[in-house]
């Protein structure tokens, strides 16, 4: 009896310290991976803002992230929640109802990395609702300063793909035309569908005003030679296009339609459609934002 006892209390022992250093290591490995996350995405962002490939960002860029939300309110009302930095360096969470009036702006009592946080950004929301509201996240945005001026913007989307979904980021200038678009994950297949990650089809987007993606599509057609060239910055360089070369030839192509994907007009019509609906919910929901904001007063920093 005694040595069945020892063999229980040595074993659970054993089991004790097992659970303490696995909890220590995935731990340590999941502030890992969470750092590795962030730093991938602060590298997407630049690169879309056209800071990527060793071009250092300029000392005077300034990038405001903003956090959207959906409210449910006391009552059950669903309203839409903006989190935003202030002049004064606090935050605000402006609250939106479905009709694009503004309810109500609210003090959130966080720093800007509690509010990088999922956990400590959700706790921040929540405590600033009243009571029996509830918040549920759904995307972060950026908005780019330069120099006390409007540069551009991030933002993040989603769309449904061949086999699971297409997660992607766009970035416009002030105007709303694409600067840049980033496929962060996808499970597209290789050598098909995974192509939508290439230079040559992601810079299809790249100049294409609000006008033209209202009214654009994809064809089944091959892409043109010359514009191959200067999709490709391999190409280009190959090519030896100057730059005043490749400025005519994407101009001549501007209004065209994406080429698709050979063998992959599905993945080619996803990311497409992945744009036109990122870039069209972010115009229309920025607007009626920036209507709030004025009417209610908020000091934004951006």
């Amino acid at each position: 009896m005694k040595d069945i006892l020892k063999i229980t209390a040595s074993l659970t022992a054993v089991c004790v310290a097992a659970s303490l250093i696995l909890g220590a290591v995935y731990t340590q490995t999941e502030h890992a991976r969470k750092e590795i996350e962030k730093a991938e995405k602060e590298e997407i962002i630049k690169s879309l803002l056209g800071f990527g490939h060793g071009h250092k960002p300029p000392a005077d860029l300034v990038m405001h992230a903003v956090q959207r939300y959906v409210i449910s309110d006391p009552s059950g009302k669903t309203l839409l929640g903006y989190v935003l930095p202030t002049k004064d360096g606090k935050f605000a969470l402006v609250e939106i109802d479905l009709q694009g009036k503004p309810v109500k702006v609210l003090p959130v009592d966080a720093t800007a990395a509690q509010l990088a946080e999922a956990a400590t950004r959700d706790l921040a929301v929540s405590k600033a609702l009243p009571q029996g509201a509830k918040a549920k996240y759904a995307e972060t945005f950026y908005i780019a300063d330069k120099g006390g001026s409007r540069f551009g913007y991030v933002l993040p989307g989603v769309t449904q793909g061949f086999k699971t979904f297409i997660e992607l980021m766009v970035s416009l200038d002030p105007e709303f035309t694409i600067m840049g678009v980033a496929v962060e994950k996808h499970e597209e297949d290789p050598g098909l569908g995974a192509e939508i990650t290439q230079d040559y089809f992601k810079n299809q987007f790249v100049g294409k005003t609000l006008d033209i993606l209202a009214g654009l599509k994809v064809v089944k057609e091959p892409l043109p030679a010359d514009y191959l060239e200067v999709l490709d910055p391999v190409k280009t360089k190959l090519a030896k296009l100057s730059p005043e070369k490749a400025k005519e030839i994407k101009q001549k192509h501007l209004k065209d339609d994406i080429y698709a994907l050979t063998g992959a007009t599905i993945s080619s019509n996803a990311l497409t459609r992945g744009v036109k609906d990122t870039v069209r919910k972010f115009v229309y929901r920025f607007d009626i934002l920036k209507k709030a904001i004025d009417q209610e007063k908020v000091q934004a920093a951006f």
